[in-house]
């Protein structure tokens, strides 16, 4: 495996994990509405909507510039450079590393929402309320989202990698 190699895989990893935890930034539009304390006070909801709003483009951006601009941040970082060796003893594919890679990071997510999900859970029936008059309903349908998007990242690794590694063809 050839040092720019394990470098895109390192980066693009990066890129996915930056990409799942972008998804943190939704339920903070939910959660502002209890932020007024019922009342609405449109200067500081606009505000807070902005910033919210901000923080994901600014991670949708970064995410997509890992995921597809590797070779950029390579060449502007130079990381390919002042190695001893032009190779890594490693006779894995680089599709199969970058699979392993997404079934990790899917797993991680899977296995971070899991507790999460079922405690907010056990408080949502601790609570006895209904599901609508719940403060944490958009933390539950969050985690649960979650739960199954780590699993759906596990399962489906050679689709995603097919899409965050397509070649350019000119």
């Amino acid at each position: 495996m050839e040092i720019k190699t394990f470098w895109r895989i390192v980066i693009k990893g990066i890129g996915l994990w930056l990409l799942i935890n972008s998804v943190y930034v939704i339920p903070q539009f939910a959660t502002t509405f209890s932020f007024n304390d019922g009342t609405l006070n449109w200067a500081n909801l606009i505000s807070v909507w902005f910033i919210t709003s901000g923080t994901l483009i600014v991670y949708l951006l970064v995410t997509g510039f890992f995921l597809f601009k590797t070779e950029f941040i390579i060449n502007i970082l130079k990381l390919d450079k002042n190695f001893t060796q032009e190779k890594i003893d490693i006779n894995i594919p680089y599709d199969a590393v970058l699979s392993i890679a997404v079934i990790v990071i899917g797993a991680l997510v899977f296995v971070e929402a899991i507790p999460k999900l079922c405690s907010t859970i056990y408080e949502f029936l601790r609570q006895k309320e209904l599901f609508k008059d719940y403060m944490g309903t958009s933390w539950i349908m969050f985690y649960f989202l979650k739960t199954i998007f780590g699993y759906l990242i596990m399962t489906n690794s050679k689709v995603i990698v097919k899409f965050i590694d397509k070649k350019k063809t000119n």
